[in-house]
């Protein structure tokens, strides 16, 4: 969810894929990685779309994918029952970032939900906004993903 002074918009992407990892069955310990189709963009706003592959924002010409890896993935944590730390890759800006998931593990996979924050500046996304319509720094990204076993 991206914030402005005059309201907040949705969007999302339709190509994400990734793997998870658990160490003796369980998430803590283990890893995962999540690659992003950033072509796959979509918003409340066809002409926002566009706007957000350009250089203003994900600059999608040059930097066609996006890549979160897991470098720590402990049991725990404020908001969650685990809590990840990684380093997440943006428009060619890689940060360390952390935070809180709810994770469940069954015999058939399981599932994964997040909510994150990260300044937007930190990946190079510089665009202002108009003068009257300012664009926040704060960005949440909410995640909830379906985990299948592979044997």
């Amino acid at each position: 969810l991206g914030a402005k002074v005059t309201g907040t918009r949705t969007g999302g992407f339709k190509k994400v894929t990734g793997t998870a990892s658990l160490a003796d069955g369980k998430p803590a310990g283990g890893s995962v990685q999540v690659e992003i189709d950033m072509s796959s963009v979509y918003s409340d706003d066809d002409g926002l779309t566009k706007h957000l592959m350009n250089k203003d924002f994900f600059d999608v010409e040059n930097h066609s994918t996006a890549k979160f890896v897991s470098t720590e993935i402990i049991k725990g944590g404020e908001g969650g029952t685990h809590t990840i730390t990684g380093n997440l890759t943006l428009r060619g800006a890689t940060k360390a970032i952390k935070f809180p998931a709810t994770i469940e593990v069954g015999d058939s996979g399981g599932k994964a939900t997040a909510e994150i924050s990260i300044k937007r500046k930190d990946f190079g996304i510089e665009y202002a906004g108009k003068a009257d319509d300012l664009i926040r720094d704060d960005v949440l990204l909410k995640l909830d993903l379906q985990l299948e076993k592979k044997t």
